[in-house]
């Protein structure tokens, strides 16, 4: 590895942020104005879509706070809020071992639908068969960013 070249960490967090940014164009090209996390709640009332970022969802499975990636509000297609959590995992690694405490979470204490981006093709084929054999209830879909920009195409967010 060169001096110049960013470590696993380092990579991991660029990647992630690009898939992040991805969303948010996505949000903003569809009219979506952000807000703050801290002023999110409020400006609900405006009636108009809008999103947050590192939103705070509650407690999780081990009682800590709980932020998820994004939290979209639409007037008529998510009244009620929806939750997109987005995974970038480029090189294998553990992280698959931490795909079920994210699912659990989602289950059982998200206060709101949510729908998983999940790309990179670093993570096992079995963990992202397990994923998408959790959806269910209010654990919508998962995508990959593909999938996801059809998804949009189709049916708008």
């Amino acid at each position: 590895m060169s001096d110049n070249a960013p470590s696993g960490g380092t990579q991991a967090n660029l990647t992630g942020n690009r898939l992040e940014q991805f969303v948010q164009d996505i949000l903003e090209g569809l009219g979506y104005t952000y807000f703050d996390k801290k002023k999110f709640k409020p400006a609900i009332y405006l009636h108009q879509p809008i999103y947050s970022r590192q939103y705070y969802l509650g407690q999780n499975i081990y009682n800590t706070s709980t932020f998820c990636d994004f939290i979209v509000y639409h007037p008529q297609k998510h009244p009620d809020c929806l939750v997109i959590e987005t995974k970038w995992q480029q090189s294998g690694g553990s992280v698959d071992e931490k795909y079920p405490f994210l699912i659990i979470n989602i289950k059982t204490k998200y206060p709101h639908k949510t729908i998983l981006l999940l790309d990179g093709g670093g993570y096992k084929q079995g963990a992202e068969k397990w994923i998408r054999s959790q959806v269910r209830d209010n654990f919508l879909a998962v995508y990959s960013m593909s999938e996801f920009q059809k998804w949009v195409n189709k049916r708008g967010l």
